[in-house]
């Protein structure tokens, strides 16, 4: 690792600290400008992305946004965008933050481009940025409080796109020729797990092709991530909530003795 790759990873946390300090004290109205903005950037960039991909390359396994973290892109933003849809941000937070900040940790993909200057890598950096800094604008600025119907909305919305994934996976290797691995649930290529992969060897019915173990090992873990960072999150939003009235209540009850004071004076 090198100093620029450290300075990377930290890069989302430190954006984001800025634009928290930047928007702390303003009105209502301005964190939702910055949270609109933010928002619209995270999807423009995807767009962008894509758009690039499709002149150069036209139809392309890349130019469908089923990966964790493309998607990511869009589920981060529209949860700034749509601010008052709360298990988008819930979907933001336990779904996509975490494989962003891995994908920049590793950040494998980087190593295929000749220079860093060009749309597809910057895409690249920026997107998983603003995954993050999206996600936690969510949690620390809005300070969203979820319940278990935005936990429920959230998973069956993954689970969705999951089978979506598992499907596309095999169908676009039927009929396009392509390699997808959306979501990873095909093999195990991008990430540790090829023991979990090679344990048991792959099912196939007709065009449709899965291994069982892996990929159900694979949604289990996702669904027991999602579900402690659900927790996770929730119990960081209820105590910014807390502290914000308490803080509110201490406002009030100094404002309601000064004006007790000047009336007797």
């Amino acid at each position: 690792w090198s100093i620029w790759h450290i300075l990377y990873m930290c890069s989302p946390f430190v954006l984001f600290s800025a634009i928290y300090f930047s928007v702390k004290n303003h009105s209502d109205k301005v964190k939702n400008i910055c949270g609109y903005v933010l928002g619209c950037i995270s999807v423009l960039i995807l767009i962008i992305r894509n758009v690039d991909i499709f002149l150069r390359s036209g139809w392309d396994l890349e130019v469908i946004p089923l990966q964790v973290c493309h998607i990511g892109s869009l589920i981060a933003g529209f949860a700034l965008i749509f601010k008052k849809q709360n298990w988008l941000a819930l979907t933001a937070l336990c779904f996509n933050i975490l494989p962003a900040f891995l994908a920049m940790v590793f950040a494998d993909s980087l190593a295929n481009y000749d220079t860093l200057l060009k749309i597809r890598p910057q895409t690249y950096i920026w997107g998983h940025i603003f995954i993050i800094v999206c996600a936690l604008y969510a949690l620390f600025v809005y300070r969203p409080k979820f319940t278990t119907k935005d936990l429920y909305r959230a998973l069956s919305f993954v689970a969705i796109m999951a089978i979506t994934a598992i499907i596309c996976n095999s169908l676009f290797r039927e009929l396009f020729t392509w390699e997808p691995n959306y979501f990873y649930l095909f093999n195990h290529k991008g990430t540790p797990l090829k023991f979990l992969y090679t344990a048991l060897p792959s099912s196939k019915y007709g065009w449709f092709e899965i291994n069982w173990l892996y990929t159900g090992t694979l949604l289990a873990v996702f669904t027991g991530v999602f579900i402690g960072s659900y927790h996770l999150s929730k119990w960081i939003s209820n105590t910014l909530s807390k502290q914000k009235q308490t803080k509110m209540q201490e406002i009030s009850k100094k404002f309601t003795f000064l004006v007790r004071f000047s009336a007797k004076t």
